[in-house]
């Protein structure tokens, strides 16, 4: 069962890579700011590799997350399936990243432009027309994370099932009480 179970969990990880509305496109990607305190954001899957159990992302270098991840190399990533009620827990080390022109070029000319701005993200603006763009430069790099351990919880009756998968043990699954 807990075989199963894992290879279920990569398979959803698959489907969101290709299927736009799966639930599991979308999660929160937490890093550790300053002062210790946890920061949570949305991102969106942009790569899995089910082999080596790697997710890739999508940011401006610039961003607090690529702070963050200067000063550790540790995140949590958190997934949920509200129709499944299924979440997903990956405690994940950053493991590259790239400022790959090709990847850049093959994002949506719409999209490219979140990249360009003159401002770094975070930066306080008078107003959202305010935000003004640079020609020619962008600020894009992908990030590439190793999953180090995965813990899934579904809610379901008679019994919520939670397990756990870590790298370290060669991802042999155990149960947890949920």
């Amino acid at each position: 069962m807990l075989s199963e179970i894992f290879e279920q969990i990569k398979d959803q990880w698959v489907r969101a890579k290709h299927q736009k509305k799966h639930p599991f496109r979308y999660f929160v990607l937490s890093t550790v700011g300053p002062n210790s305190f946890p920061l949570a954001r949305t991102v969106v899957l942009r790569n899995f590799d089910s082999q080596a159990l790697t997710f890739t992302l999508y940011t401006d270098h610039r961003s607090q997350k690529m702070t963050d991840l200067r000063a550790s190399k540790n995140a949590c990533l958190l997934f949920y399936d509200p129709k499944k009620l299924w979440q997903i827990q990956v405690q994940a080390r950053l493991l590259q990243q790239s400022s790959d022109p090709a990847l850049y070029q093959q994002i949506p000319l719409s999209a490219q432009k979140d990249y360009t701005t003159i401002l770094a993200p975070g930066s306080e603006i008078s107003n959202p027309e305010a935000i003004t763009y640079l020609d020619g430069e962008n600020f894009f790099v992908s990030l590439k994370f190793e999953a180090v351990s995965i813990e899934s919880l579904k809610l379901k009756r008679p019994h919520h099932v939670r397990t756990r998968f870590d790298k370290e043990n060669k991802w042999k699954g155990i149960f947890l009480v949920p």
